[in-house]
């Protein structure tokens, strides 16, 4: 009697579906992309400062004319140790400096003394003012324990107002965001709209203490010296684009951890086709 010997069969292997597959390689990438604990603090963010004042399309006059120009401004990235201004309290040395008259030596001396302890970084765009409808772009660094922006720029033709943020938390920040500006009034100086206190009328800029404390802007009355075309509001006077810049080595970690996982899943895929004889 002949006795026929019959290999075992071959363990089957189940070929992963190319959908599969796919959906591996996207919930992959995904899961790389997710910031994880501090990594979800951007090292950096790109801001840009527009003015959107100017009234010319309904004054007729030119635009250089209407609205308001925006003293150079200071961006700071800090820690919460450190405070710009307080809205409802009275504005520090180095705001209503900046409110008066565009003065910005006094903030920066502050804050460039503090860098490497409640500040991160400092930067100080631009050596005059911005004109209506113009912008200016900068980039500030920021890490886990310095993610707060404070900022502040004059309101040009102004006794004291100024626009600003103080302590915006940028962690919050994972795509783009657009924040509207609609003004501070620092409450140093009186409002008089007049010649001799309100530098942009070019007949000096005296001041005249007020001893307020930083409230809203109601903007320009124009019942004085200053046109009422210089007045912004309703509408906002300025705005701040933020985008969070993504870490460079999220990618790295994408390309030499992620691309491996996704070959290795290929050859699996591969292996689990059935072969000829």
């Amino acid at each position: 009697m002949t006795t026929v010997h019959r290999a075992a069969p071959a363990p089957h292997r189940t070929a992963i579906a190319p959908h599969r597959l796919a959906a591996l390689g996207v919930a992959l990438v995904a899961a790389l992309s997710l910031p994880q604990g501090a990594a979800a603090q951007a090292p950096a963010y790109q801001i840009t400062f527009k003015n959107l004042t100017s009234d010319a399309v309904a004054t007729g006059a030119a635009t250089a004319q209407t609205g308001q120009r925006l003293s150079p401004p200071v961006f700071i990235t800090h820690s919460d140790a450190y405070t710009a201004f307080t809205v409802g309290q009275a504005a520090p040395e180095t705001i209503w400096r900046i409110a008066e008259g565009g003065d910005r030596s006094f903030l920066l001396n502050e804050v460039n003394a503090l860098v490497g302890t409640s500040v991160r970084s400092v930067v100080a765009p631009l050596s005059a003012p911005l004109p209506q409808q113009n912008s200016v772009t900068v980039m500030v660094n920021a890490d886990a324990s310095h993610h707060l922006l404070s900022f502040a720029s004059m309101l040009g033709w102004t006794n004291d107002g100024f626009v600003g943020v103080s302590g915006l938390d940028l962690s919050t920040i994972t795509g783009t965001m657009t924040i509207n500006l609609y003004g501070y009034d620092a409450g140093s100086e009186k409002n008089s709209e007049a010649n001799g206190f309100l530098g942009a009328l070019g007949l000096g800029n005296a001041r005249d203490p007020e001893g307020g404390l930083i409230t809203t802007h109601l903007g320009i009355r124009g019942d004085a010296n200053a046109p009422a075309a210089w007045n912004w509001l309703p509408g906002p006077a300025a705005s701040l684009t933020i985008s969070a810049v993504p870490e460079p080595g999220s990618w790295a970690l994408l390309l030499v951890g992620g691309l491996p996982l996704l070959h290795l899943l290929r050859k699996r895929a591969g292996a689990g086709t059935p072969h000829k004889a």
